[in-house]
């Protein structure tokens, strides 16, 4: 409890398990299953239509890359070899 802001402290004040206070900050920061399966949706899309914009920097590119690689391995979802081809085309 000690960790929570105060906001965060109101939210979860009245439960009386630490499950329902847990359960509660994951939807609030992680969201619900619907929200994680549609947040998966759209960045399987970004990674299908993913290309390197004009004038844009080899650096600048690999970045906005490498953070839709990271934002599907923290929904799970792991897109390894497809990666590795990925990058071969570049």
């Amino acid at each position: 409890m000690c960790a929570l802001t105060e906001e965060e402290y109101t939210k979860v004040d009245s439960f009386k398990s630490a499950k329902q206070m847990c359960d509660t900050l994951a939807i609030t920061y992680e969201g619900s299953l619907e929200v994680k399966r549609n947040k998966l949706s759209l960045l399987i899309r970004k990674y299908e239509l993913f290309g390197m914009e004009e004038n844009e920097s080899i650096q600048t590119m690999f970045g906005r890359f490498q953070t839709i690689i990271n934002e599907l391995t923290f929904l799970g979802r792991t897109l390894l070899s497809q990666t590795k081809k990925f990058l071969v085309r570049f």
